[in-house]
């Protein structure tokens, strides 16, 4: 796979969906999807004043995590193969590096799609950006674009204004059959 994020993101997804639903399961089913409305909006509130005040290149977990590993990079020594395949070792490893196809031996940098300490090291030898090697789903744009968008709120049943052909459709359940099926 050329990623491996999904994993996370899914369990993550289900972990937060569980919780929040954890008390309205009980609730029929309008009020449910009311309930998750709700947590919904409030989550897309929160994490858009959360992006807004991110001052950095890349969300602040992940500025975080780059300047964590940038401390490994004093001890590894870079020796270029050529010009875009480089070794890096340490005392008891060696790991080859390609920054055209942004791999590395260890696997850390195609999974995460974030530089593995020692392509931090050939980057840092070659002064190039860290941060053009990053995907740009760690950026803080890709990071205020997500919750860029409003959900908004629905309202009273009463006061909706429905076509009328959305009135007359008829949503039944998936083992269901109209009578004059």
């Amino acid at each position: 796979m050329p990623t491996n994020r999904y994993f996370t993101m899914i369990s993550n997804i289900v972990e937060f969906v569980n919780a929040v639903t954890k008390a309205a399961k009980k609730y029929p089913i309008e009020e449910l999807l009311e309930s998750l409305r709700q947590t919904v909006q409030s989550c897309f509130c929160k994490n858009r004043d959360n992006a807004h005040c991110t001052f950095t290149k890349l969300a602040t977990k992940y500025e975080k995590l780059l300047r964590e590993m940038s401390h490994d990079v004093q001890n590894l020594k870079v020796s270029p193969a050529s010009h875009t395949l480089f070794e890096v070792r340490d005392d008891s490893s060696s790991y080859m590096i390609d920054i055209t196809k942004r791999t590395c031996c260890c696997r850390m940098s195609q999974v995460g799609q974030l530089p593995c300490p020692h392509a931090l090291a050939v980057f840092a030898t070659l002064k190039f950006d860290v941060f053009d090697f990053c995907s740009y789903y760690y950026t803080t744009d890709a990071y205020v674009n997500t919750y860029k968008e409003i959900v908004m709120p629905v309202g009273k049943r009463a006061k909706w204004s429905l076509p009328n052909d959305v009135k007359s459709i008829i949503v039944l359940a998936p083992n269901q059959k109209r009578s004059s099926d």
